[in-house]
């Protein structure tokens, strides 16, 4: 008999410790803040290059590009080892809604529609890479010849 009591006691302190465990690990991350992330976008329509805005933004948040030809929001997510971005683009011809899947620093294209291809680079603000791509970069006011 004491030794089942012993037993269930162990398999309940099990239980709660597990519990606690999980409930600290969803806390951490709940409460770590977004990642600011860079994300490059070329929208190419039939061929021809449409748009290419360059943002900053967070992850788990709505990033919005507005512009009077074209409106794009996107949503990076973190997801595994990399970032899911949901896009959601207008254009003159029409809506489309797509999914793209990268990892830090990678960049892929992604095909929406027949006519329509995002071609998406992203990258932590917080890193190396980033602060390379900045520094390679023209300053504004100055120009090459």
């Amino acid at each position: 008999f004491r030794l089942q009591q012993v037993a269930r006691m162990s398999s309940r302190a099990l239980l709660v410790c597990l519990f606690a465990l999980v409930g600290c690990a969803s806390q951490a991350s709940a409460t770590r803040p977004p990642e600011a992330l860079y994300l490059s976008v070329e929208v190419r329509e039939h061929g021809q290059k449409v748009a290419s805005p360059q943002v900053v933004g967070f992850e788990g948040r709505n990033i919005a590009v507005q512009h009077p030809k074209y409106r794009l929001l996107m949503q990076p997510k973190e997801e595994g080892q990399g970032y899911g971005v949901k896009l959601d683009l207008e254009l003159p011809s029409g809506h489309r809604l797509g999914h793209i899947g990268l990892l830090h620093g990678e960049e892929r294209a992604v095909r929406l529609d027949d006519g329509v291809e995002l071609k998406v680079l992203l990258m932590r603000v917080d890193s190396p890479e980033f602060r390379a791509l900045i520094e390679r970069s023209p300053k504004a006011g100055q120009t090459t010849i």
